[in-house]
């Protein structure tokens, strides 16, 4: 689905130097959908619209950062190129703006398990620093291994953790979900049979 990256990028670079930057000031504040992180200020001001492109679709996927990227071009005032995007990766006009959850749909993927119960591990995860051991270096770099053990208790250290987890593919995940079998094995277990 490459479609929507160059789209993407296609609209980007159609913006004037202006356009650029109050679009990026507007990715810096818009609403997103639950379970996405926003992307830091310093790492999104100096990207240019090949890299801004990549870090959207890496922090948001290619669908949704395709329906983000259409809400900040009409949010900045540029409804044509918005209409364009939208035409082009086929979510045409009447797309649900970037801050309101689509219902699901048939044709949707299965949530993975830990995006299924985000909010369950959340709150339920009593080990997170097994879980984090288990992910060091495989899917956490130090950087982030070190902001999320800062975090003072279990659930705000889940929630740190569940911020990085947008850039995350599906092993990734599975790597998340094997660890949480091995250091909260009951929990998983409940969450399973609900």
């Amino acid at each position: 689905m490459g479609r929507a990256r160059d789209a993407i990028l296609e609209a980007l670079e159609n913006l004037t130097a202006d356009e650029f930057k109050k679009f990026k000031m507007k990715l810096l504040s818009v609403p997103l959908r639950q379970g996405y992180g926003r992307i830091p200020r310093g790492t999104l001001l100096p990207l240019d619209a090949i890299d801004l492109t990549d870090k959207l679709v890496s922090c948001y996927l290619e669908g949704y950062g395709a329906e983000l990227t259409a809400a900040l071009l009409r949010d900045i005032g540029m409804q044509e190129l918005a209409l364009q995007l939208q035409e082009v990766t086929g979510q045409g006009p009447g797309a649900a703006p970037a801050g309101i959850p689509t219902p699901l749909s048939a044709s949707m993927p299965v949530l993975h398990f830990v995006d299924q119960h985000r909010a369950a591990l959340i709150s339920r995860v009593t080990d997170v620093d097994g879980v984090l051991d288990a992910l060091y270096r495989r899917v956490l770099t130090e950087e982030q291994y070190q902001a999320v053990r800062a975090e003072p208790t279990n659930p705000t250290k889940m929630r740190k953790l569940f911020s990085f987890a947008p850039a995350w593919n599906v092993a990734c995940k599975d790597m998340l979900l094997q660890a949480l079998r091995d250091t909260q094995p009951y929990l998983v277990a409940d969450l399973e049979r609900s």
